[in-house]
């Protein structure tokens, strides 16, 4: 095997080509991965209606939405808590004729669930804080997304995730080279 010289202190072109493209590459889908991931969330969460309210001991706050079963079948609803106490938030869905379609104590700081949409109209959503603390939430309802909305966001989080382990192969890779050169 031919020994590289160093010439000028400047490695030999060849061994500063190869990881510049790798590192172009997995540059390149590191920034398609996050376009990816943020269009995806994007577009699951366009159709939601999103409430956010300092909740008091005992008080409630109501997201009422229009929903037609033609455009979609599955509702959806996502809670985010910022001062989390088990057992103390209460969120209930009503369809246009008032029947609760739904009733859940929420369990997290973050919760998301789905229910059926069956007939057209004003969906109310009521969330109840019986704590003994002010709660920031934020509450979104709308149509569930189709799986091709869901999918952009999950390949783009897939390709990311690709792009950061070729970025630790790449410094793996120049270690290993430097310390190659090092000792030759």
């Amino acid at each position: 095997m031919k020994k590289q010289v160093l010439t000028n202190g400047i490695l030999p072109k060849i061994h500063m080509e190869r990881p510049l493209i790798f590192l172009l590459i997995v540059g390149a889908l590191i920034g398609v991965g996050i376009i990816l991931s943020f269009y995806g969330a994007q577009l699951a969460t366009q159709n939601l209606t999103v409430k956010e309210e300092n909740l008091d001991p005992g008080s409630s706050m109501e997201v009422i939405v229009e929903l037609d079963p033609s455009i979609g079948e599955t509702g959806v609803y996502g809670i985010l808590i910022a001062k989390f106490e088990e057992n103390m938030i209460y969120a209930s869905v009503f369809d246009p004729l008032g029947s609760q379609i739904l009733l859940k104590t929420v369990d997290k700081e973050s919760t998301e669930e789905r229910f059926k949409i069956g007939s057209s109209g004003s969906y109310k959503m009521v969330i109840e804080n019986a704590g003994l603390e002010e709660t920031q939430i934020v509450v979104g309802i709308g149509y569930m997304p189709d799986r091709n909305t869901l999918s952009i966001g999950i390949v783009g989080f897939y390709i990311l995730v690709v792009g950061l382990i070729g970025m630790g192969g790449i410094g793996v890779y120049t270690i290993r080279n430097r310390r190659k050169e090092k000792f030759n």
